[in-house]
């Protein structure tokens, strides 16, 4: 179905031959050569590798010419993706590689297990696909296409060390009315190359050794007086970013002169804590889980028992998108453990939270009470989850973080139980 994310198997997905990035080439071999030699196709593999694909980008897939309807079989070339799929490819089969980067691939993909599906949006042709990489490959495009961050959107988001004394300084300078938002725009790369200079910051009174991180060592009524002065300057772009050690030096004299500041230094007291309106940084809000975690330990066992149902059952719990699919989950979760359960005595006219009693869990080495008593609390809901779910004309089960929750509580009791079987 045409713009619908779907799991795709790699083997079936073919990168462009006609591809922007170079000229039209005949095979794919020719392609990956070119990826690898002139588009830095090891270090995104090596991202991958150890960071997995980014799930912020999906690629972008078309049939394969005198495709008539797509099915479990079809094949597609890749319209947006193209580095990353040829990554991906020889992560996943690093023969395919050129001789000369072979053996590096092989490192790469020594100790990792890659995906074999990724998730892709199917267009019917290259017409359909085109508005939308024109929106990423294009430019701002008036607002329409990606707008990169600029120098202080980075700062804030990543912390950059470099620039991250003239954000606070600015934050600092916003806070007290020296400089407004729309005035300190651009000016990042200025304040840093000014406060980087050691004369400038023996004048403002800047000190970054303290703990706290950006402080003041003068008195705070001079500090904020050079401080606006100086802010003021930025602004009537009497400094800018193109001046030299020189210049700053010569600046930094005429600052001290004309804000009558005195010598006087005092202990370093960090910014956040100086006088003026303190910027307060709403607490961020976890994330929710988008997924019931996969426990590789839990696998192990499954695959060592030998059990399909229970392998498909875990894997489907897993790989479930778990806000999007909760009502399944809640029941494929009850499942799971009538199932395991089943394979570990229980009778057929026995709950499984019945099953699992005290005396069990005491035998299966859950020994605390507290323990104990949230196992007992966590099977409780799953049986009722899954029951309610199934069974009832209304009424279902939709809370995906205490369905998540629980099945946590219940991971080593899975364990327990297989280490039975």
């Amino acid at each position: 179905m045409t713009g619908i994310p779907q799991r795709i198997n790699v083997n079936r997905i073919y990168l462009d031959l006609k591809n922007p990035r170079h000229v039209p080439y005949t095979n794919q071999a020719e392609a990956i050569e070119y990826l690898c030699q002139k588009e830095q196709v090891y270090a995104l593999a090596k991202n991958i590798a150890e960071n997995g694909l980014n799930q912020l980008e999906l690629f972008a897939l078309i049939p394969l010419p005198g495709t008539k309807k797509i099915t479990s079989h079809t094949s597609f070339t890749v319209a947006e993706g193209n580095r990353r799929m040829c990554a991906l490819k020889l992560l996943n089969d690093p023969d395919l590689a050129p001789a000369k980067y072979r053996k590096d691939f092989e490192r790469l993909a020594a100790d990792i297990q890659m995906p074999s599906e990724i998730w892709g949006v199917i267009y019917e042709n290259e017409a359909a696909v085109d508005p939308w990489l024109e929106t990423i490959h294009n430019g701002p495009q008036g607002g329409i296409g990606r707008r990169p961050w600029n120098a202080e959107q980075r700062t804030r988001h990543f912390g950059d060390r470099k620039n991250l004394a003239s954000q606070k300084l600015l934050d600092y300078a916003q806070d007290n009315g020296m400089i407004t938002a729309e005035e300190r725009k651009k000016k990042l790369t200025t304040v840093q190359r000014y406060i980087g200079n050691q004369h400038m910051k023996e004048v403002i009174g800047i000190d970054m050794t303290a703990s706290g991180g950006l402080s003041r060592n003068r008195p705070v009524e001079e500090f904020n007086s050079v401080l606006n002065r100086f802010m003021r300057d930025v602004v009537g772009k009497k400094v800018h970013s193109r001046t030299n050690f020189d210049d700053i030096r010569d600046y930094s004299r005429e600052l001290a002169v004309s804000s009558g500041v005195s010598h006087k230094r005092v202990p370093s007291a960090s910014l956040s804590l100086s006088t003026g309106k303190s910027r307060r940084k709403k607490p961020k809000e976890p994330q929710k889980p988008k997924a019931i975690a996969y426990e590789q330990a839990v696998a192990s066992e499954l695959a060592r028992i030998g059990s399909y149902k229970l392998e498909r059952l875990y894997y489907s719990i897993c790989e479930l998108d778990l806000t999007k699919h909760t009502l399944l989950l809640a029941v494929g979760l009850w499942a799971f453990l009538e199932t395991l359960t089943a394979r570990c005595g229980r009778r057929p006219d026995q709950a499984f939270p019945d099953y699992l009693d005290k005396n069990r869990l005491t035998n299966l080495g859950f020994v605390s009470r507290e323990d104990k008593g949230a196992i007992t609390e966590a099977l409780k809901r799953v049986s009722a989850y899954g029951n309610t779910t199934k069974h009832h004309d209304r009424a279902a089960f939709f809370n995906s973080e205490q369905l998540a929750n629980d099945v946590d509580t219940l991971r080593e009791v899975l364990l327990k139980l297989l280490g039975t079987v």
